[in-house]
C-alpha cells in the first residue's frame, strides 16, 4: 500500500472522529436543555453513536459521568406535608365560605344582567318612539307648510262692515230735531222719563203722539201734564184720529220726579192762549 493511501485512510478516520465528537456534543447539549436522563446509552442513542465508542473516548466517557453524577445528586424539590384532619377541616370551611360568596356574587351579577337587559329593550322601544314621532312631526310640518301656501293664494277679503248692536240703540237713542223743535214750540220740556220714553220708541210714533197731543189742544182739552200727557200717548200708540181714545184712557199719572220737572211740565193760561191761538191761525 503505497503513502498517498495511507494518509487518504488516516484523514478518513479523522474526519469520521471529529464528526462523532460534535454529534456526543450536540447530544449532551440538547439533553441537559430538555432535562433528559444522561447515561451512556441514551447519549449513544442520541448521538447514533456506540456505547464502546463513549467508553473509549476519555474526555467524553468523563464528561457524561460528571453529568449524571449531577443530575443523581440533584436535591428533589421538598414535598410539603401532609395536612392534618383539622387544617382539612378548616380548607373545607373555607372553599364552602368561597364558593358561596361566589354564588352571591354570580346571583347579583345576573340579576343586574338581567336589569341592563330590560333597560336596553326600553331604550330600543323609546328610540323607536322618538322616530316615529320625528316622521309625524315632519309629516305635520309638510302639511302646515301646505295649509300656509293655500292661505297665501286665496285673495283677501274684505271684512263686512259691523254695526255693533251699541251703536244701533245709540242711533235709535238719539231724540230727532224735528221732535225737539216740535215738543220747543208746545212747551214741552224734555226731562229724564219723557226722554227716556222717546228714544225706547221710533220717531213715527213719538211724531203721531205730538199730533194727538196738538189736536187736544185744539178741542180745549185741559192737559195739566203736557210731559205725563205725551208719555201715555207715546206708550199707548195715540194717533190725531183717535180723539175719544185719548180723553177716556188718559189718566194723569201719580209724578215722582222733583218739583222742578213737575214746574217745567205746567204751562201757565196765558201761554196755552197764545199756542190755541197758534194752532188756529195753521
Amino acid at each position: 500500500m503505497t503513502n498517498r493511501k495511507i494518509e487518504a485512510l488516516q484523514e478518513a478516520a479523522a474526519q469520521k472522529a471529529k464528526e462523532a465528537v460534535e454529534r456526543v456534543d450536540k447530544a449532551l447539549e440538547r439533553m441537559v436543555k430538555q432535562g433528559q436522563v444522561i447515561s451512556f446509552k441514551s447519549v449513544s442513542h442520541a448521538a447514533n453513536v456506540s456505547t464502546a465508542y463513549l467508553y473509549k473516548q476519555s474526555e467524553l466517557r468523563e464528561r457524561i459521568e460528571n453529568l449524571r453524577d449531577q443530575q443523581k445528586n440533584r436535591s428533589k424539590p421538598k414535598q410539603p406535608p401532609p395536612a392534618s384532619d383539622n387544617s382539612k377541616s378548616t380548607i373545607i370551611s373555607h372553599l364552602r365560605e368561597d364558593n358561596k360568596r361566589l354564588r352571591t356574587e354570580i346571583e347579583g351579577l345576573r340579576r343586574t344582567n338581567e336589569s341592563l337587559a330590560g333597560k336596553l329593550y326600553q331604550l330600543q322601544g323609546a328610540s323607536e318612539l322618538a322616530e316615529r314621532f320625528k316622521n309625524e312631526n315632519e309629516l305635520l310640518k309638510q302639511q302646515l307648510e301646505s295649509c300656509r301656501a293655500m292661505i297665501q293664494e286665496v285673495p283677501s277679503v274684505e271684512e263686512p262692515k259691523v254695526t255693533s248692536l251699541e251703536n244701533k240703540r245709540q242711533q235709535k237713542a238719539e231724540i230727532t230735531d224735528s221732535i225737539k223743535s216740535e215738543l220747543a214750540l208746545l212747551g214741552i220740556k224734555l226731562n229724564s222719563t219723557l226722554s227716556k220714553t222717546i228714544r225706547a220708541t221710533s220717531p213715527s210714533v213719538v211724531e203721531d203722539a205730538i199730533a194727538a197731543y196738538k189736536q187736544a189742544l185744539e178741542l180745549g182739552e185741559v192737559i195739566n201734564s203736557p210731559g205725563g200727557w205725551l208719555k201715555s200717548a207715546i206708550e199707548n200708540g195715540w194717533t190725531k184720529n183717535n180723539p175719544q181714545q185719548q180723553s177716556t184712557n188718559f189718566q194723569p199719572s201719580i209724578h215722582t220726579a222733583s218739583e222742578s220737572e213737575s214746574s217745567e211740565e205746567l204751562l201757565d193760561s196765558s201761554k196755552i192762549d197764545s199756542l190755541f191761538k197758534g194752532l188756529k191761525n195753521e
